[in-house]
């Protein structure tokens, strides 16, 4: 353990590539940004699981460049996306901004007070497109009533 105190800016940084020379990024090595809703945690879950689809789609070579291409394309907009996110609700909880910090008290306190909605980001934050998968599953079930 380090003596004496250390500051560390709460900032993200983003790879330009996630793979490459039989090499893939995967957790903090592909995304690095502020601790917010454990989405790095949930990012490098899902960068495990393309990966490890990837890797079975290619056995007999699963570092191969087509295959970590094919990693790199997946995972880029999960990430930009996510990263965007956060890198937003970081900046709103930073700003002495007064408009942002009612933005951002507004749509926390919604998101706190409907649970259908908290429910849907929280299954979004684990799995994109999951959110709208229930939500759609839900519509179903009401229109064959």
């Amino acid at each position: 353990v380090e003596p004496g105190r250390q500051i560390y800016a709460l900032s993200g940084v983003t790879p330009r590539c996630f793979a490459r020379n039989r090499v893939a990024l995967v957790g903090e090595a592909a995304h690095v940004f502020p601790p917010i809703g454990a989405q790095g945690l949930n990012l490098g879950i899902r960068d495990i699981d393309d990966l490890f689809g990837i890797a079975c789609e290619n056995r007999t070579d699963p570092g191969a460049v087509k295959a970590l291409a094919v990693y790199n394309f997946r995972r880029r907009p999960d990430i930009l996306a996510r990263s965007g996110a956060v890198n937003l609700l970081n900046k709103s909880l930073l700003s002495d901004m007064l408009p942002a910090q009612m933005a951002r008290s507004a749509g926390l306190g919604v998101l706190g007070g409907f649970a259908p909605l908290r429910a849907f980001f929280m299954r979004e934050g684990l799995r994109p497109g999951s959110g709208f998968a229930a939500l759609a599953g839900g519509l179903r079930k009401q229109v064959r009533r």
